[in-house]
C-alpha cells in the first residue's frame, strides 16, 4: 500500500532496505562532553555498522547528499525509485521531518582529500578466479599478512588467486566485522577499499 493516494512507498521497496534510528538530541551531555551534532560525537560502532550494511550490497553514496544541517531536502519520485544508497529522514518523499542534520563520513572515506592513484582500484569480485595471476594479487597478499590475517600455507606464487587466498581475505572480512556471505573469502569493494592494496 502506498503511503499517499498514488505516491511512493517509504519504507518498504528496493532489494534491501534497512531504516537505522540515532538517539541524540543538539548539544546533549556525555561524561561532560557536550555535543552540538552527531556527528561531533564518538559514533561509537558506526565502522561494523557501516560493514553490516555494505556486506547487503547497499552503496555507499547519498543520492540526496550526507546531511548536514536540520533541513528539508525532498527526495524527487524518480530519484527514490530508481536510485540505492543512504537517504536522510529529511529525504523521504512524503514527510516533513529534517533529522537526523548530520551523519558521519563512510569509513571508506575518510575527511579530506584522498591519495588518488595510491591505492589499487577494486577490480570486481569476478577478477578473483582460481589460477589468475596478477601483481595485485600480490599487493594483496603482502596487505592480508601486515594486517594479521595470514591463512597462507605456503609463500610460494603469491601473485596466484588460491586457497590461501579465499582464508586470508576470509580473515579479513572477519576483522572487519562481515560474516555469513558477507565473509566469504572473495573481496568486495567495501572490504577491499579498507585493505589499500598499493597501487602496482
Amino acid at each position: 500500500m502506498f503511503d499517499a493516494d498514488g505516491g511512493v512507498r517509504t519504507n518498504r521497496t528496493g532489494k534491501v532496505v534497512i531504516q537505522i534510528e540515532a538517539l541524540f538530541f543538539p548539544h546533549c551531555r556525555v561524561t561532560g562532553e557536550v555535543f552540538a551534532k552527531l556527528v561531533d560525537t564518538p559514533c561509537r560502532g558506526w565502522d561494523v555498522l557501516s560493514a553490516w550494511i555494505g556486506s547487503w550490497g547497499v552503496p555507499e553514496v547519498w543520492p540526496m547528499g550526507r546531511p548536514t544541517s536540520l533541513s528539508r531536502n525532498t527526495c524527487p519520485t524518480e530519484t527514490w525509485r530508481s536510485q540505492g544508497g543512504w537517504y536522510a529522514h529529511a529525504h523521504v518523499p512524503e514527510n516533513d521531518h529534517v533529522d537526523p542534520g548530520s551523519w558521519p563520513a563512510f569509513v571508506s572515506q575518510p575527511p579530506g582529500p584522498s591519495p588518488v592513484g595510491q591505492f589499487e582500484p577494486f577490480p570486481g569480485a569476478s577478477f578473483f578466479q582460481t589460477g589468475r595471476t596478477s601483481p595485485a594479487i600480490a599487493g594483496m597478499h603482502d596487505r592480508l599478512v601486515a594486517e594479521d590475517c595470514d591463512r597462507y600455507t605456503s609463500s610460494a606464487h603469491i601473485d596466484v588467486w588460491g586457497p590461501g587466498d579465499v582464508r586470508s581475505y576470509t580473515a579479513w572480512q572477519q576483522k572487519l566485522g562481515l560474516e555469513g556471505s558477507a565473509a566469504d573469502g572473495i573481496p568486495g569493494r567495501f572490504s577491499w577499499d579498507r585493505l589499500r592494496v598499493p597501487k602496482v
